[in-house]
């Protein structure tokens, strides 16, 4: 029960290693809460535990149980060979490239769809013009004439861009971003300008035209203004306090600079939806100017990083995962053919997993890839109760039996548990929970038919020497 409780805690708690916080919180929360039960299993239940022995009444499952235990250790054989062969051929389809397991990259494999949210979404998305998310650069200077550069030069990389083919549009805060040094230059220019002239002349050619001189009172105001700002004293205006704190316009700026007015932001609409880690890869690729340091992100931009990250949990920490229980097997049992016995039942089970998934088309995504080494952390522990029970039992067809019947309740209860993940309006989960489910059976498949029987092929044990032994 230790070792067992140890195993699953160890593969929940790996998912530390994904590096993302809500998977690292529920493996460390899981992890702690399966070694804590592990240990009052293993200590204070026997607290509430009597001695005295009460009678038992008809227990038709470990009847049934035991019966299978004592056919299957006198003919081993007949029992080793159909379920080998079972378990060999879908382990051979799982692990071959014919057929392929599909995997979705794409992020709307995690999109919930039976949802009245998701279909108002869909149908918004179909009528607007742009179909999908843009992708978001994030960009500070040091000053507002270092802002100003900035985006001056992404502007005029985008319009490249643009032209070339590669993204559909853009939009900047560039206009928005003014230069300091151009103000001060337009401002010397307007010292050299007399505005008296100005003023009178237009005055004049107002009166010669026969036009009404207060009709045109802008105009003398902005000739008023021009002539204010020339001033090098004077302050020159700012656009955020031209602009009435009620206007609609707001709305549509704010979205381009954060509290800090040197934080902005830029948007860029793609030619078609970002899906894959390709995309986003180009896109990281074409969109940074030259020496112009920004950070490129968005929600369809960062979910599609997730397929690398997929990846990673499933070839990399699985194989951790599986290094971790068979180098715990042969501490455990001290036994080269009992070890590689139970080493071929976890790659069963896993191979039987991937081929059932195969032929009932159901694809790997970015979540469910998590589910072998769940399936590994939970299947290694059936083996290690019936083996290491094997190796001390005295009593074969009561002892196996009395550990094979709470095994079997156990997987079926992981079994179900999983299982009913499947009834979730959300696809990622209903993913990992049917992926779960497979390889717990067919993980406790192969522990009941094929490791049992391989024991007693290999390791038999009479009935005559466990009374021999009893004896003495």
């Amino acid at each position: 029960m230790f070792f067992g409780a140890l195993t699953t805690a160890v593969g929940f708690l790996a998912l530390v290693l994904s590096g993302a916080m809500s998977f690292s919180e529920l493996g460390v929360l899981i992890a702690i809460g399966i070694f804590v039960a592990g240990l009052f299993m293993c200590s204070i239940v026997f607290l509430f535990v009597r001695e005295q022995q009460y009678a038992v009444g008809s227990d038709w499952l470990f009847e049934l149980v035991r019966n299978y235990v004592r056919w299957t250790v006198a003919r081993p054989a007949p029992m080793l060979i159909c379920s080998g062969a079972v378990l060999l051929l879908l382990t051979a389809i799982g692990f071959s490239p014919v057929p392929p397991l599909r995997f979705e990259g794409s992020t709307r494999s995690l999109q919930p769809k039976n949802i009245r949210a998701n279909r108002a979404l869909d149908i918004i998305m179909q009528k607007m013009p742009v179909r999908w998310e843009p992708v978001l650069a994030i960009v500070r200077g040091a000053d507002p004439q270092q802002l100003h550069d900035y985006w001056q030069n992404i502007s005029a990389h985008w319009r490249e861009l643009q032209a070339s083919g590669k993204i559909n549009g853009f939009s900047t805060p560039a206009a928005l971003c003014p230069s300091p040094i151009w103000m001060e230059q337009n401002r010397e220019s307007l010292r050299t300008v007399n505005f008296q002239i100005a003023n009178k002349t237009l005055t004049q050619t107002l009166e010669a035209e026969g036009f009404t001189v207060e009709a045109f009172a802008p105009a003398f105001t902005l000739l008023y203004d021009l002539q204010r700002v020339s001033d090098p004293s004077a302050p020159l205006p700012d656009w955020r306090t031209q602009l009435p704190k009620t206007s609609s316009w707001w709305f549509l700026i704010d979205r381009y600079f954060g509290k800090n007015p040197l934080l902005t932001t830029g948007f860029v609409t793609t030619n078609q939806r970002l899906i894959t880690h390709q995309q986003s890869q180009a896109l990281e690729r074409d969109l940074p100017a030259l020496g112009v340091p920004m950070i490129l992100t968005g929600w369809a931009y960062v979910l599609a990083d997730l397929q690398p990250w997929s990846h990673h949990q499933l070839l990399l920490i699985s194989a951790l995962m599986a290094i971790f229980d068979v180098s715990l097997l042969a501490i455990l049992y001290r036994d080269l053919r009992l070890w590689l016995i139970q080493v071929i039942t976890l790659a069963f089970g896993i191979g039987a997993m991937i081929a059932s998934m195969k032929l009932l088309h159901i694809h790997l995504n970015l979540l469910n890839v998590l589910s072998f080494r769940l399936v590994l952390a939970i299947g290694v522990d059936y083996g290690i109760y019936i083996v290491l029970i094997w190796q001390k039992t005295r009593d074969i067809e009561h002892d196996v039996a009395g550990v094979i019947k709470p095994v079997l309740l156990a997987g079926l209860t992981a079994l179900s548990g999983f299982g009913s993940l499947a009834l979730a309006r959300n696809p990622a989960l209903t993913g990992l929970g049917i992926a779960c489910a497979i390889g717990i059976f067919w993980s406790l498949v192969a522990t009941i038919f094929f490791t049992l029987p391989a024991m007693a092929a290999t390791r038999p044990k009479s009935r005559q020497s466990a009374n021999a032994d009893t004896k003495l």
